[in-house]
């Protein structure tokens, strides 16, 4: 063989090689997402875009869902593999890991009828990023959105008759409604698609005045929050202006109505609270301490459980059955609603310092 061929042979042998390991890393590559201290705020961002690209286009790869994927969710952290949160509505139009062409273990997903933000949805949604350490947030609404709907109609007086909890659970979006009408004109069917837009921005405006850790972590760096509109008739996600998110968030910072301290149980209150305790268990025998801490801690937890479940049950409007909802009513179950959670959180701060007593009184007494 003479020296030209070998020359030829090894190119081909080279040329071979090479597109076999292209066609390999482009099959391999729905697989890959990059690693925890790789993921970065725009890089979720760009994989989101770019799953729901695939989807809309119905190219979607259904990445990451094979046997291998599901034995390393059974060995491995959340947290080493999601890069993205998400709030959505829990229309089944919505199918969140599907329209990003997203795998298991890439999403944490925040789901409740009218992507609001109460006390469950704000608690899950600092778990995604506090813990689970996802930099991205996406608060996704979708047209044809039956709470803002149902909501619309309240407010312009054609209501119907809602089961007891749903009124407090829709009541947060009753702002953007009004926002939007007041600020369009716009009435009817024509209100709602801009209206469920504007609930984008609300539900962010209510988990930035609850969540002080959520805003610290946007105002470093750590995390960005996106708003965006999925259309349920075409499958594409239209993503609305990446700056308002940053806007609201300086509007909050403002409001002295927001949440200060990020971590439960640490208030002043509790701090004041947790000093007088503190005085008045050293007066005591550390035996009788022990006793009566543990039975603080058995009864708060109920007291407090039963007068969150009263303020719940009035929030939830058990009078709904009866009428039609107006807007003063969805307004007045909103504010009942938000004292609702005040002592169920009263009540878990008591628990929680009863236990403590509890605690600290047993280990003196061993």
């Amino acid at each position: 063989m003479s020296s030209i061929s070998k020359r030829n042979l090894i190119i081909l042998a080279a040329l071979f090689l090479a597109v076999l390991l292209f066609v390999t890393t482009c099959s391999d590559s729905g697989n890959k997402v990059q690693t925890k201290d790789k993921r970065t705020p725009e890089l979720s961002l760009k994989l989101l875009k770019e799953g729901n690209e695939r989807f809309a286009k119905g190219d979607a790869e259904h990445p990451r869902t094979d046997a291998k994927r599901l034995e390393q969710a059974g060995k491995e952290s959340q947290g080493d593999h999601a890069f993205a949160t998400v709030l959505s509505c829990s229309d089944s139009r919505v199918p969140v890991e599907r329209i990003f062409d997203a795998g298991v273990m890439d999403i944490f997903v925040v789901r409740v009828a009218g992507n609001v933000v109460q006390g469950n949805e704000a608690g899950s949604i600092e778990y995604g990023l506090s813990h689970v350490n996802t930099p991205l947030l996406v608060v996704l609404g979708h047209t044809q959105c039956g709470a803002v709907t149902a909501v619309t109609e309240a407010v312009e007086g054609h209501g119907h008759e809602l089961e007891r909890n749903i009124p407090g659970l829709v009541a947060s979006i009753v702002p953007a409604v009004e926002r939007t009408k007041k600020h369009t004109g716009l009435s009817g069917k024509a209100l709602v698609p801009q209206a469920t837009e504007q609930n984008v921005w609300q539900s962010i405006t209510d988990l930035f005045m609850r969540s002080p850790s959520t805003r610290e972590l946007v105002r470093s760096g750590k995390v960005k929050v996106v708003g965006a509109m999925y259309e349920v008739e075409t499958g594409r996600v239209q993503w609305l202006k990446e700056d308002r998110p940053l806007a609201i968030l300086k509007e909050v910072e403002e409001n002295p109505a927001r949440a200060i301290e990020a971590m439960a149980g640490h208030s002043d209150e509790d701090h004041a609270a947790h000093g007088h305790a503190q005085e008045a268990g050293h007066k005591h025998d550390m035996t009788e301490g022990k006793a009566e801490g543990d039975h603080a801690a058995d009864a708060a937890a109920p007291a407090g459980e039963e007068a969150a479940k009263e303020e719940a049950a009035t929030a939830a409007g058990h009078e709904a059955a009866e009428a039609p909802l107006t807007v003063e009513q969805l307004q007045e179950l909103a504010a009942k609603a938000a004292e609702a959670a005040k002592v169920a959180a009263d009540a878990a701060e008591t628990a929680t310092r009863a236990a403590e007593e509890a605690a600290r009184a047993t280990g003196a007494a061993q």
